[in-house]
């Protein structure tokens, strides 16, 4: 062989190293995760997954990577609805903004491949979405989005978790989570205010109608007072009357033995023995008790009678 043909060989050979060198090193930053992929058939090794640094594969293999450091997602304007009381109805619309970050796991970046690809993120924030407005509809109410927001937000960091966690996994990790502005339409807003309203006009309809009640009832109350205080001055007028009945009438039948025992003296006193001069005292001692009879009674002395001689 002739030295033209060795020299050209050599440069040949150190042609292709210098090219093919440098094709078989592939590179992976700190901020990836890499999956070996062959290049001429596309055939993706699932098993190792490699991190930071650069690695001699050949010039036929190159990585696939993911992302491994924190992927930032938000959710503005996002439609949930409350939770209702009733099966009839849903609950009343609302807005609210959510921010969280996740990780991809990095032992199951391989079967994320394989399950999902690169299409990996619009499933994880899929179900995130369908996770947050589940748990909304189905666990808080209208008042517990304002008055309760640090127990919304962790229902619904869990909600996301465990939609994530569903078969088929995403192989994803929630980190950061936080529940920002929470917003009611214009329409809701107003019928809201419409409902508020008409339930203060109700609560005054009612307290009118209780008030009208307590006044009905405390007039009952104080007619039941009033004849139950007739009928104690009426029992009590009739009982002290028959008591002065009583009285006078024992008064009278006493005066009257007494007026019986003292004539009966008196007429023993004075010798009176005759039923006649009895009868006739009797009478005399009426006419004089009478209060409409005026009499006097006088007696006739020896020098007051005008004597005359006999014819």
């Amino acid at each position: 062989m002739s030295s033209a043909a060795l020299v050209v060989g050599a440069f040949v050979a150190a042609l292709l190293v210098l090219i093919l060198v440098p094709l078989s090193f592939s590179y992976i930053d700190y901020y990836d995760y890499g999956l070996v992929q062959r290049k001429t058939t596309g055939a993706v090794d699932v098993d190792n997954v490699y991190t930071s640094g650069r690695y001699m594969l050949g010039p036929d293999k190159k990585f696939v990577k993911y992302q491994a450091d924190a992927h930032v997602e938000s959710f503005e304007n996002f439609g949930v609805f409350s939770a209702t009381l009733s099966n009839e109805s849903i609950g009343l619309e609302f807005w609210v903004d959510v921010d969280f970050t996740f990780f991809l796991v990095e032992e199951e970046i391989g079967l994320l491949h394989k399950q999902l690809a690169r299409n990996y993120r619009n499933v994880i924030l899929s179900r995130a979405s369908e996770g947050i407005k589940n748990a909304a509809a189905q666990d808080v109410t209208f008042t517990e989005f304002f008055q309760n927001r640090s127990e919304v937000e962790l229902l619904f960091r869990k909600a996301v978790q465990d939609r994530w966690d569903v078969a088929p996994s995403l192989h994803c990790e929630l980190d950061q989570f936080h529940l920002g502005r929470i917003r009611i339409p214009q329409s809701v807003a107003r019928k809201q205010l419409e409902s508020k309203v008409q339930n203060e006009r109700n609560q005054r309809e009612e307290f009118s109608q209780r008030a009208q009640i307590e006044r009905e009832q405390t007039q009952v109350e104080v007619n039941k007072i009033n004849l139950s205080t007739n009928k104690e001055l009426r029992t009590a007028h009739a009982e002290a009357s028959l008591i002065k009945t009583k009285a006078i009438a024992r008064a009278k039948l006493i005066k009257a033995q007494a007026q019986i025992n003292g004539t009966s003296l008196l007429l023993e006193a004075a010798g009176i023995e005759s039923q006649d001069h009895k009868t006739v005292f009797s009478y005399i001692k009426t006419l004089r008790d009478r209060e409409q009879l005026s009499i006097d009674v006088s007696y006739l002395s020896e020098d007051n009678v005008l004597r005359t001689n006999p014819l």
